[in-house]
C-alpha cells in the first residue's frame, strides 16, 4: 500500500516515460498489483508521453523561461544556462568535424602518399 514512507511514490512519472531499468520496472509492476494508490497514480499519467511527443522542443523551453514566450516570430528565447549549454554543444560538433576532416585527410594522404621528387 501507498504510505507516507512508500518507496515506489516518486517511481511513477520514471515508469510512464520508460526511464527504469527492467528490475526496476518489473519491481514497481508487482507494487503496481498491490497498491491501488500508486496503480491510479500510474493510470492519470499514462496519456502524458504521447502528450509530450507534440510539444516542439523549442516551445517546452520557453515554458520553462519565466518571462513567458518571445514575441510572435521571434526566435525563442533561451534560459542563460542553455545558452551556455548550446555554444559547448556547438563547440564540441566542430571540434568532432574537425577532428573527422583530419582523420578523413590523414587516411587519403597515406593511400596516395605523395611522388618522389626528382632531382
Amino acid at each position: 500500500m501507498n504510505t507516507p514512507a512508500d518507496p515506489y511514490r516518486d517511481w511513477d512519472v520514471a515508469y510512464v516515460l520508460g526511464s527504469l531499468s527492467p528490475a526496476e520496472r518489473r519491481e514497481l509492476e508487482r507494487h503496481l498489483a498491490e497498491c491501488p494508490t500508486c496503480a491510479g497514480s500510474v493510470g492519470e499519467l499514462a496519456g502524458m508521453p504521447g502528450i509530450l511527443a507534440t510539444l516542439p522542443a523549442h516551445r517546452a523551453l520557453e515554458l520553462l523561461d519565466p518571462a513567458g514566450p518571445p514575441p510572435l516570430g521571434a526566435p525563442p528565447r533561451l534560459p542563460r544556462r542553455h545558452e551556455r549549454a548550446r555554444f559547448a554543444a556547438a563547440l564540441a560538433g566542430a571540434a568532432a568535424a574537425g577532428a573527422a576532416l583530419a582523420l578523413a585527410a590523414a587516411r587519403v594522404c597515406r593511400r596516395n602518399p605523395a611522388p618522389a621528387r626528382r632531382r
